[in-house]
């Protein structure tokens, strides 16, 4: 699924915005307005049903209107006399029956409301005398239409109330220049003779015209058989250039959806026919598939708007980036000496820039830092490389003095050189900064073995140690400077005996060493020349504290009514001691 996804900044805002704005836009926008299409199909299918209903109600209402007047005119005693006696010798006379007959039609059609219809009557008698209730496009001609197929059968008794599609014209043999359906019936006297044919013509095509009065663009109307054979169509060309349909699954009436037509139907029960109306979907959503095309031009509009504002937008980020990104590849190579002139940035990516090039100065000066530091520990090392030479040439020398002074019989001065080599032997031991307790106050005593030559027995020195505290973990050499100073600053220069003490306790979780002497006190010092170097080994005992124990020890120097007390105070760090070639020893930083 990762490898799916771009990797550039440009392409996920451009990937983001096409699935989580732009589908979901396009995807509800065209299920709308399916919901839309569907929803007007079924109104305009509801609507086209029951205007069809309505024109087949209409039509099977005149037709049977109709067919009733054949009974009417039948059953009128001054029509039947006319038919059957006119007379023949008076034109005027023929005139007046004429005139009856026409009155007789009007009002069958005032009586039956069929007035607004197009109603044709035509009676034919045995006389020669033709009678009709409209004013024919020609002049009708009675042998003509005696002889007319359907005429002469309905004369001779054949006639069948079935009504037949005519197609009419100006001229046409009944002077009917409209389309229209005809029947005809044989009217007959009390000797079941005929003395006239009655023929009525329906004009079907003006039921037509007031059904596709503002219809839909490019719908029409089809009267069709049972079979789907199409008899009447509305559309450019007529029923010759329309295609059938297949009935076979037609209901009385409905709507259905057929070749991109919406079709609706409705059956004329007297005919068995159907009055059909179709529209074509393409025209009758011609608005909506405008406003699609409209929103998805809008849509790729926005589109093709934001991938440029994206490509923008991301190029005034990544470019940037990819310039930083080039610099710091090379700054391995060339030494960090990589900057990026931030007036050629704007907003964020100024401050960015400038950020960088601050990172870079700080990463140049922590470098060159590491770099003198380096030199430093290497001077250093080398120091003291050097200065661990001497030490161990000394301690060759002070041997041989030692052994020298042995072969003379003086016992003082091997003791004076052990108990010299024993201080110079701790100093150079580089890898022990802790020794226990009792170690550092060996290195004491021979110190003060050392002095009391110098002194000749002048210097008193006694220890207070608690045995549970003689292998605590303390400096190496921190007591020994302290008893240093207490004999040339306590007691240098007076002839009395002097006393050294040295104190060790607990106090909670830390030990206090005290080093105290009666000497003349810190006020009382004349100053030195000779000493004034004294001083440096507290500040370095007080330095290598700090480095050991930060923030945890204490070095505290105070007079005494009869003296000087240091006092020194660390970490409670008890360590038992190993043996290591007959000696004890503990290396290394205890914490």
């Amino acid at each position: 699924m990762r490898r799916l996804m771009p990797q550039t900044l440009r392409w996920r805002l451009f990937f983001s915005f096409l699935l989580l704005v732009i589908l979901p836009i396009i995807g509800t926008s065209f299920f709308v307005f399916q919901r839309f299409e569907s929803v007007l199909r079924d109104q305009v299918n509801a609507q086209n049903l029951r205007q069809m209903t309505s024109v087949t109600e209409s039509m099977e209402s005149l037709l049977s209107v109709a067919v009733k007047t054949f009974t009417l005119l039948e059953q009128d005693s001054v029509v039947s006399n006319i038919l059957k006696r006119p007379e023949e010798k008076s034109s005027y006379a023929s005139l007046m029956q004429t005139r009856i007959m026409e009155e007789k039609f009007s009002s069958i059609n005032n009586s039956v409301f069929i007035a607004s219809s197009y109603v044709y009557f035509t009676v034919l008698d045995q006389r020669g005398q033709i009678y009709s209730s409209y004013g024919p496009s020609r002049a009708l001609n009675y042998t003509d239409i005696k002889h007319d197929k359907t005429m002469d059968e309905a004369f001779k008794g054949s006639d069948k109330l079935t009504w037949r599609l005519e197609k009419g014209g100006v001229n046409s043999l009944y002077g009917i220049s409209v389309p229209h359906l005809a029947m005809y019936k044989s009217l007959r006297d009390g000797n079941n003779q005929i003395y006239a044919v009655v023929r009525i013509a329906a004009d079907y095509s003006s039921l037509f015209r007031l059904a596709s009065i503002n219809t839909e663009p490019g719908s029409r109307y089809e009267l069709v058989t049972g079979e789907g054979s199409i008899l009447i169509s509305t559309a450019k060309g007529g029923a010759a250039e329309a295609a059938s349909w297949d009935t076979t699954q037609w209901e009385p009436s409905g709507s259905r959806q057929q070749d991109e037509m919406m079709v609706s139907y409705s059956v004329v029960p007297s005919l068995g026919w159907y009055l059909v109306k179709s529209v074509p979907t393409n025209k009758l959503f011609a608005e909506i598939n405008g406003i699609k095309q409209s929103l998805l031009l809008a849509m790729l509009t926005i589109m093709v708007l934001f991938v440029l504002m994206t490509f923008f937008i991301s190029d005034t980020i990544t470019k940037p980036l990819r310039l930083l990104r080039k610099k710091m590849s090379h700054m391995a190579n060339l030494n960090l000496k990589v900057k990026l002139p931030p007036e050629n940035f704007h907003g964020e990516m100024e401050v960015f820039v400038k950020g960088f090039n601050l990172m870079v100065t700080d990463m140049e000066g922590l470098i060159s830092r590491l770099k003198q530091e380096e030199r430093q520990k290497e001077s250093m090392r080398f120091q003291a490389l050097l200065s661990q030479m001497n030490p161990h040439f000394l301690l060759n020398t002070l041997n041989t003095v030692k052994w020298l002074a042995l072969g003379l019989g003086d016992k003082q001065i091997p003791a004076a050189c052990e108990s010299l080599g024993k201080l110079v032997e701790a100093g150079i031991r580089l890898d022990v900064d802790l020794i226990h307790l009792e170690h550092e106050l060996q290195l004491v005593e021979h110190y003060l073995f050392i002095q009391q030559l110098k002194y000749d027995q002048a210097i008193r020195y006694e220890v207070e140690l608690p045995e549970s505290l003689k292998y605590a973990l303390v400096p190496k050499l921190s007591l020994q400077p302290l008893v240093e100073n207490s004999i040339y600053h306590g007691f240098a220069g007076l002839n009395v005996q002097g006393v050294i003490t040295i104190r060790v306790s607990q106090l909670r979780e830390q030990i206090v060493i005290q080093v105290e002497d009666d000497g003349r006190g810190i006020d009382a010092q004349p100053p030195s020349d000779s000493h004034k170097g004294q001083g440096i080994a507290l500040q370095n005992l007080r330095e290598r504290l700090s480095l050991l124990f930060p923030g945890k020890s204490l070095l505290k120097l105070e007079p005494l009514a009869q003296g000087t007390r240091v006092t020194i105070m660390v970490p409670l760090l008890i360590s038992n001691p190993y043996a290591n070639g007959g000696e004890l020893y503990v290396d290394g930083i205890v914490g």
